[in-house]
């Protein structure tokens, strides 16, 4: 996997900041799960992860006023959108997540919501949203989930897609990801017939072995 899919998502997402596809259109459906897990957790401060035009951080923000609402893409445009549709006092960072702009230990919590397929290094990126999350800190990551032979003819044309996706990983792929991210107590569970949603935890005891 090489890195000219950042550039495609980068140039796609940058042209399309207004479309119904980029505002969360078809998985909005899935964001009920992410909402019903922060309502149990009550983070003080969040981080969303390739936020796109920050159509979930707004739901965030209107049940939930009083966290504090961060966002990263690498989108200029979708972080303009982001910024736009949130409160003043939101951060919202345009950067690469593989290699986040951010300190570590910031965050309580950390979602990521259809994303991690465009990104042609996930593993890194998991690695990034360990680093970023304090210990005791949780991750919410929702992305697609099918069946065999609609995830193979998926990763067949993904690479033909203009948005940038990469591949569509199975059940057992994000489970390693995230376990060898250092992230323990991991979760997932599948939310419809095309996606899942995978929480995971940064442990004080993971935190501590991992240096």
């Amino acid at each position: 996997m090489n890195d000219n899919a950042k550039v495609k998502s980068r140039k796609y997402f940058n042209e399309h900041r207004k479309s119904k596809l980029a505002h969360g259109g078809y998985w909005r459906h899935d964001y009920k799960y992410a909402l019903a897990e922060i309502g149990k957790i009550r983070p003080d401060r969040l981080i969303d992860i390739g936020c796109g035009p920050g159509a979930f951080l707004s739901l965030v923000q209107e049940r939930f006023p009083n966290i504090q609402l961060n966002a990263l893409d690498l989108s200029e445009e979708m972080i303009r959108e982001t910024r736009s549709r949130l409160a003043s006092n939101a951060i919202a960072t345009v950067g690469d997540a593989e290699h986040m702009p951010l300190e570590s230990g910031q965050y309580a919590a950390v979602t990521c919501n259809m994303s991690i397929h465009h990104y042609p290094h996930p593993q890194d990126a998991l690695n990034e949203m360990h680093r970023i999350l304090r210990p005791g800190g949780t991750l919410l990551l929702n992305d697609m989930d099918c069946i065999r032979p609609i995830r193979a003819l998926a990763n067949v044309i993904f690479p033909r897609l203009p948005g940038g996706d990469v591949k569509m990983y199975d059940r057992q792929e994000i489970l390693q990801m995230v376990g060898q991210a250092g992230f323990r107590d991991v979760q997932y569970q599948k939310i419809s017939p095309f996606s899942f949603q995978c929480i995971a935890h940064k442990t004080y005891a993971a935190d501590h072995n991992r240096g």
